[in-house]
């Protein structure tokens, strides 16, 4: 569905000399962040003056990482399930999977303090990349 790309860097690394368990939540982060970037979105703007607020997260490694490797972050799939909106995560080096994870968001408006519901351009966007997916899978 989308893909960012990004080599370790020393700050990766924990005191086993690999990549530490919070940078895998980054590595997520940083690849939603492209993915918004490239929509002409961002975390605080998907629309209806709502942004992203997260709830929950997890991650399961696969295999270890470490400097210098190239991975490849992957948004292997986005659901909206009710006011949630669940994106799901595979980082691959080469072609090693060596993490998985998920990050569950709400759309959130920060001026309002207030849970939103999903902005319908924010849902026709995706509708789009699914089937884009879709056609090309």
């Amino acid at each position: 569905m989308f893909k960012f790309n990004y080599t370790i860097k020393q700050e990766d690394l924990n005191y086993g000399n690999h990549v530490g368990n919070e940078r895998a939540l980054l590595f997520f982060q940083w690849a939603r962040e492209s993915f918004l970037r490239q929509n002409n979105l961002s975390e605080t703007n998907i629309g209806d003056g709502s942004g992203f607020i997260q709830i929950e997260a997890t991650v399961q490694y696969k295999k270890q990482l470490f400097l210098d490797q190239k991975i490849e972050v992957r948004i292997a799939k986005i659901e909206i399930k009710g006011l949630k909106i669940i994106f799901v995560y595979e980082i691959y080096s080469g072609e090693d999977l060596t993490i998985t994870g998920t990050a569950t968001v709400l759309a959130y408006n920060y001026e309002e303090q207030k849970v939103k519901k999903v902005p319908a351009s924010f849902k026709e966007l995706i509708e789009k990349y699914i089937e884009k997916d879709i056609i090309t899978n």
